[in-house]
């Protein structure tokens, strides 16, 4: 009994230290620009173990339209049909020493003649545990600059003041008996778009709204999480590079 209870912790405990192996961080994950563009996102890999680590990152989504392709690069840049990549001398690359961080790029290439969206995920691991993989996703969209104006009378980003604010959990606030509280948000541009929560600690908590939206005025009713705590938040709002925040106030 006592040997397999040992065997289990230690089992664990393995698995605790492989699942530390490295850190795979996106430096972004959305990008909008016009059509055309190659779109480059970079994710900074690092060993954080003690041994030298060989690392993996394979393209397990690529949905994009018909007329766009996206590539992995690592040492040096590989072709779009290449979907798995590692830090292997077949890829004239090296595995990672301790401590060390290493620049990885997905380029993803758009179309010139039409606008449009996609998603493309990778996954990275190491062969020395390959189980254990850290998911990203990353969101590409474009769009046409000389019908922007055409499209919609917007011509700015803005977030609104949310309203009411403050607000309850039950949905009244001290200044309105509406329910629940509403944030209008103004794009130029129609691209993939998010607003997300964050506590006053910088912790994302809930995602308001997320998606593909066209240019022009959106507006979002949102009942916030029941689990959170009263306080002061921060709605932030995201298209492409552009970023926003505002404040908002739960009572309970």
């Amino acid at each position: 009994m006592k040997l397999h209870l040992i065997l289990i912790i230690s089992a664990l405990f393995l698995t605790n230290i492989f699942s530390q192996d490295i850190t795979f961080i996106p430096r972004q994950t959305s990008i909008t620009d016009t059509m055309g563009k190659e779109l480059i996102y970079y994710i900074d890999v690092k060993n954080v173990s003690t041994i030298p680590q060989t690392v993996f990152v394979v393209r397990t989504i690529n949905n994009l339209p018909s007329n766009w392709s996206s590539s992995l690069c690592l040492d040096f840049c590989y072709p779009p049909t290449i979907d798995s990549i590692a830090t292997t001398p077949d890829f004239g690359s090296s595995p990672l020493q301790p401590n060390e961080s290493r620049e990885i790029s997905l380029h993803i290439y758009t179309s010139a003649s039409v606008p449009g969206q996609g998603t493309v995920q990778l996954k990275a691991g190491t062969f020395r545990n390959p189980n254990q993989t850290i998911v990203a996703n990353f969101f590409a969209s474009t769009f046409n600059p000389t019908n922007v104006e055409d499209e919609s009378i917007v011509k700015d980003f803005k977030l609104e003041q949310n309203y009411p604010n403050p607000f309850s959990l039950s949905g009244e606030s001290v200044y309105s008996s509406n329910s629940g509280t509403t944030i209008n948000w103004t794009s130029p541009i129609s691209a993939w778009q998010s607003i997300k929560l964050f506590n006053s600690l910088g912790q994302e908590v809930d995602t308001i709204a997320e998606g593909y939206f066209e240019s022009g005025t959106h507006s979002k009713f949102y009942l916030i999480n029941s689990s959170l705590p009263s306080g002061v938040y921060f709605y932030q709002l995201r298209v492409g590079n552009y970023v926003t925040t505002r404040k908002m106030i739960l009572e309970k």
